[in-house]
């Protein structure tokens, strides 16, 4: 997402750091073509993040962006809100280099923390009203999945939201079923080259984790939220926008 890092790029961020900006380079390349063709409907799951603030946070909120990346999409989203902070958490350096010029777009204090995600919820003392998470969460097994979205109920309290729009199944799926189906748009992506496709296809097989539906819901419950919604499924039905809150 272009509120979450490339993936790909922040997989390689622990390697050195000159091969790490080389990598990061060649590979956010490929991720802003995804970008810039929809490929993975940022567009259409950000107009419903901004949507959702417009009309459900009235009150001046925290906004938690887990995995920013560049936050360039996040700040379209929170544009004309109520948002009075943001902070932003990511692993990759050049990224957040990219952000920290981005986010002085917004009319409010903003702050990003180098550190791998999960252990940054796990570590969090500080509240927010909101906490997003785009296409990152998928990278973790179920119990994983769980464990985050409790850290994330108590930084969010008994007020706040935690969104995230993540790989999603309609119905019972096995992860492999869910991968044909991912195969299945090579088709559809007309600007990517047969090595780019491969490169970014390979990476999906290798770490994405997609879970259904109800699955999406249960976790959001067992993590001790009371609604659990889902409010956008891509055209594709690989990936569904959930909102969770009390």
């Amino acid at each position: 997402m272009p509120a979450a890092a490339s993936s790909l790029a922040r997989h390689r961020s622990r390697s050195p750091q000159t091969a790490s900006s080389t990598v990061f380079q060649e590979e956010w390349q490929v991720y802003r073509k995804v970008v810039d063709n929809n490929y993975l409907c940022h567009r259409e799951a950000y107009a419903v993040l901004r949507n959702l603030l417009l009309e459900e946070m009235p009150a001046p909120f925290r906004f938690l962006d887990i995995a920013c990346g560049d936050a360039s999409a996040t700040v379209g989203a929170l544009a004309d809100t109520e948002v009075a902070h943001y902070h932003g958490i990511d692993l990759s350096e050049p990224a957040l280099a990219l952000a920290e010029k981005t986010l002085r777009a917004l009319p409010c204090p903003f702050e990003l923390t180098r550190q791998d995600f999960v252990a940054a919820l796990r570590e969090r003392t500080v509240s927010a009203d909101v906490a997003w998470i785009g296409l990152s969460l998928h990278h973790l097994q179920r119990s994983q999945k769980r464990e985050l979205m409790v850290d994330a109920r108590l930084i969010v309290g008994e007020r706040g939201k935690l969104i995230v729009y993540e790989n999603a199944s309609p119905g019972p799926e096995t992860r492999a079923a869910w991968m044909k189906r991912w195969d299945r748009q090579r088709p559809d992506w007309r600007a990517f080259s047969d090595r780019e496709w491969a490169s970014i296809t390979n990476h999906v097989h290798a770490n994405d984790h997609p879970e259904a539906h109800v699955t999406w819901l249960e976790l959001g419950y067992e993590a001790g939220f009371g609604r659990a919604r889902c409010l956008y499924e891509s055209p594709t039905r690989l990936f569904r926008l959930y909102c969770f809150d009390c």
